[in-house]
């Protein structure tokens, strides 16, 4: 991932970018005025990134979010290995509303299959996708 701490705003949402170079983690942000309502946390393991967690506020799902921070992703690393592991998550964040829970595993994985992504089991991770540019 580009090491930037670059901020825009597009569309209605700002997107800002952190990053932690020791960890080689950036995340992708995206804000409502001060509240966190999206984010994408994106490692970089030199081989390949893998998106850790992709994730927005259940008063902001239906808006296209989550694919707009997928699609960020997928720009700026157009040449690299993108590789997820297809699972939903719960979030505990203080200022997110309890009971995030994202969509069902088949649910997901469709949802990454529209983005390019394609199941790619291994040792690590039996329900691994990745997406090859």
């Amino acid at each position: 991932m580009p090491q930037s701490t670059d901020s825009a705003v597009t569309d209605v949402y700002a997107l800002t970018r952190k990053t932690d170079d020791e960890a080689n983690e950036t995340w992708l942000l995206l804000h409502d005025k001060d509240l966190l309502i999206a984010f994408v946390d994106i490692i970089d393991c030199g081989h390949e990134l893998w998106v850790t967690d992709i994730a927005v506020n259940p008063g902001y799902r239906g808006r296209g979010l989550a694919s707009r921070l997928l699609k960020a992703v997928i720009h700026e690393n157009s040449s690299t290995d993108i590789a997820l592991a297809c699972c939903a998550i719960t979030m505990d964040l203080q200022e997110w509303p309890k009971d995030t829970g994202g969509l069902p595993t088949d649910a997901l994985a469709a949802w990454y299959a529209r983005h390019g992504f394609r199941p790619a089991p291994n040792e690590d991770a039996a329900n691994r996708m990745t997406r090859v540019p």
